[in-house]
Formats: structure tokens, C-alpha cells, sequence
């Protein structure tokens, strides 16, 4: 309305949404280097901050990870840790199990959780390397 001063702290789902396309190209750019990046990172592809993608990225990676695994490919977001564990590619405590709540609902059977996880990053490398050159969207 007119007049209105704007709510800082309102959720404005437009302004704050995650760009598939965008963070799926990050993602594949990083596995092409065979090196993970941050939820900041996959933010930032989008061009949001950290704080205003924050919510929203379980499900966003949730459904990157649905696209990729309906094509017989890997868990897409093995590759993205916090930021302070992106040079180890680890995850740790509830990063971790969220991971692996995730890979369970896609229908993934995990074992031993760090194990599965440096497998599903050992194929997301694989794919990256498979998938150069060609278009995403095939």
C-alpha cells in the first residue's frame, strides 16, 4: 500500500528465493573442480545472502537432489558443507544427519553416514567429470 514503510523483517518469498538453475551451475562448477562449497556459496549463486536463503536451503537442496537422483545421478548436495569445513568436505553433527534424513527420504540406504557421504561426493565428482560440456537440463 502507499505509504506503508516496508517490514525489514518481513519474508518476502520473492525476493528470497533459491534459483535452481543457479545453484545447480555452482554446484556442477564446483564438482568439475572436485571441490565442495558452502550453503553460502550455493546462496550467493542465487544472489541472496546467507541469512535470507537460510530457510529455504533444505528443501531447495532436497529438490536439486530429486532432479539428480531421478536421473540416475548423484545426491547433488554432498559436495555443499558449512563454509569452516569446505577444504575437508566434511560434515559433522547435524549437518550430517540432515544429509542423511535427506538421502533416507530419496530412498538411499545409508550404513555408516560418513562413508556414504564420501561415496555420494566421490560420485557427484564422477558425474561432473561424465557431464562436462553437456547441457544441464538433458
Amino acid at each position: 500500500m502507499a505509504g506503508e514503510t516496508p517490514d525489514p523483517l518481513r519474508d518476502d518469498a520473492e525476493s528470497a528465493r533459491l534459483d535452481f538453475a543457479r545453484s545447480l551451475a555452482a554446484i556442477r562448477g564446483a564438482a568439475e573442480q572436485r571441490r565442495c562449497l558452502s550453503y553460502a556459496d550455493v546462496a550467493a549463486a542465487s544472489f541472496l545472502p546467507w541469512n535470507a536463503a537460510r530457510r529455504r536451503m533444505d528443501p531447495h537442496l532436497f529438490a536439486i537432489c530429486a532432479w539428480s537422483l531421478d536421473r540416475g545421478g548423484a545426491m547433488l548436495s554432498a559436495i555443499v558443507v558449512n563454509k569452516h569445513l569446505v577444504n575437508t568436505g566434511r560434515m559433522e553433527g547435524r549437518t550430517l544427519a540432515g544429509f542423511t534424513a535427506m538421502a533416507q527420504r530419496l530412498g538411499a540406504r545409508v550404513g555408516d553416514p560418513v562413508a556414504f557421504l564420501r561415496d555420494e561426493q566421490q560420485r557427484v565428482f564422477d558425474w561432473a567429470e561424465k557431464e562436462r560440456g553437456h547441457d544441464l537440463h538433458h
